[in-house]
């Protein structure tokens, strides 16, 4: 495939504005303008469509409803992801402290399947965090002790998402076990890759992209032995009813089934929690109430389905 340079010249808000109102959108000039300027053209962009022609039939003000909705749905995401990191942090790190101490994690041999490269960058990176921090509790650690490193309980305090999966996912089989159970999941390589989709959506919500309608490369696994997930939606009852549990009952690649386990892992980590009503309350805003929530990969009357309830 042959290349060819980028050529297209900039364009301020004015040209730009009339360019859209040209290639057929929709809504007064002034309001298109003042979108563009308040969030950018390319951030606008990915919430309307263009036929084959490159043309636009949608109105501004159905545009700008959709990226509203996305804003919510992203804060609603990184709310309930916050809660499910600590506390999936803080049962993995007890764990394993529990097993080897403060610092075994400084030990290659107490992790399973990784390469000592991969191990070394991940201690290196916290070595590197803790001296760096301003944290009270760490700098305090660290005038009173002559270790070059911290006790696992204090280092996690600065690993990242992504630290944290990368932890999960190289700590021998049986750590994995006891915190992948003692949040309702019989199976740890679900929660693996539960984890690893979650900090996927997280940085997403984090750097603004657009996630209520977006299709993700990083798909969660399903627990084989819970008919909940495959249940299927009976439309002459409209109920929800068990299923052979070979088809989930999320599109596994959409943002509703990262909802869906977002909902599951709060009952397990904060039972308290009224985050699936303000979620609901959010779904019938009259502003919001027309919008194909299958997009999501949410069905018919996900509402009522048992993870829901």
């Amino acid at each position: 495939m042959i290349k060819e340079p980028y050529n297209h010249p900039f364009l301020g808000y004015e040209a730009l504005a009339a360019m859209l109102i040209q290639r057929g959108m929709r809504g007064d000039k002034e309001i298109i303008l003042q979108r563009i300027e308040d969030v950018g053209y390319q951030r606008l962009q990915a919430y309307w469509g263009t036929d084959s022609q490159g043309l636009i039939h949608v109105h501004i003000d159905d545009v700008w409803t959709q990226y509203c909705f996305d804003r919510q749905i992203r804060l609603a995401l990184l709310d309930a992801i916050e809660r499910i990191e600590v506390a999936v942090r803080n049962r993995l790190v007890h764990c394993y402290c529990e097993e080897y101490g403060p610092f075994g994690y400084l030990e290659p041999v107490n992790f399973d399947k990784t390469d000592v490269e991969s191990w070394e960058r991940w201690v290196s990176k916290l070595h590197k965090s803790a001296r760096n921090s301003s944290l009270l509790s760490i700098r305090k650690f660290f005038d009173k002790y002559s270790n070059d490193d911290l006790p696992l309980w204090l280092a996690c305090e600065l690993m990242d998402f992504g630290s944290t999966v990368f932890f999960y996912s190289h700590v021998k089989l049986a750590i994995q076990k006891k915190v992948s159970r003692s949040l309702g999941l019989p199976s740890p390589i679900v929660l693996a890759s539960w984890l690893r989709a979650l900090n996927d959506v997280r940085n997403a919500c984090a750097h603004h992209n657009r996630v209520w309608n977006r299709t993700w490369a990083k798909m969660p696994a399903l627990p084989v032995n819970s008919v909940d997930w495959y249940a299927a939606y009976d439309v002459k009852s409209r109920e929800w009813r068990a299923s052979d549990g070979k088809i989930g009952s999320f599109a596994i690649a959409k943002t509703g089934v990262i909802l869906t386990i977002c909902r599951y892992l709060l009952r397990q980590v904060a039972s308290s929690s009224m985050w699936h009503e303000r979620l609901m309350a959010l779904f019938s805003n009259p502003r919001f109430s027309g919008l194909p929530h299958q997009w999501m990969g949410l069905p018919y009357g996900w509402e009522k389905h048992p993870l829901w309830r």
